[in-house]
């Protein structure tokens, strides 16, 4: 008996090192078009100028509403986005158009891009995402993509519950680079995990 065992326990041994590690749970994926809020910073470098400001953002699915504040250079800035058109409001008063990127260029000299951005900022790519040139982290979410003209590179995600939302965001077209730190989820989307 005991010369059975000890012929048997190296095999057993052998057995247990061979089982592969089980796979990581999967994380929470954010899908569709979820309402969200965040706070968080951005800074801004187009060609010279360099520019930041603290962000507070709300979607509902079907309405933005940012807010920037900090040394902007004009002020603390609203822009309200709503299938009805856009809404900019800063210190000099109350803009109104049809298009949000046509609205902040004029007014800002910049136009974030807020139909991807909504999407990126919760570790997704948005419609315009194609397959080629898609890099995912160890983990299987987004690392870097391009979409509509824009690089994105997503260096950080935040800590667990919400392992499956963006920390960072670096995003790049031509001269301007925006760096976007989330500082707090308000609301995660659905499918997130749960509140910060």
């Amino acid at each position: 008996m005991r010369r059975a065992l000890s012929l048997a326990l190296p095999l057993l041994l052998a057995a247990c090192a061979s089982v592969p590690p089980a796979p990581p749970a999967p994380l929470g994926e954010v899908r569709g078009d979820p309402p969200f809020e965040l706070s968080g910073r951005l800074a801004l470098r187009d060609g010279e100028r360099s520019l930041t400001a603290n962000l507070r953002w709300q979607f509902d699915g079907g309405a933005d509403r940012l807010s920037l504040s900090g040394p902007l250079g004009i002020g603390a800035v609203e822009i309200v986005r709503s299938p009805g058109g856009v809404v900019f409001r800063d210190s000099r008063g109350e803009r109104r158009a049809p298009d949000a990127q046509a609205l902040m260029l004029e007014a800002l000299g910049f136009a974030l891009p807020l139909e991807g951005l909504r999407f990126w900022v919760r570790g997704q790519g948005g419609p315009g995402v194609r397959g080629e040139g898609v890099e995912r982290d160890a983990r299987g979410r987004l690392a870097a993509f391009a979409e509509d003209g824009w690089t994105v590179t997503i260096p950080a995600y935040s800590p667990d519950p919400l392992a499956a939302l963006p920390r960072r965001l670096d995003v790049q077209a031509r001269d301007l680079r925006l760096r976007l730190v989330i500082d707090a989820w308000v609301q995660p989307p659905a499918g997130a995990g749960g509140g910060s």
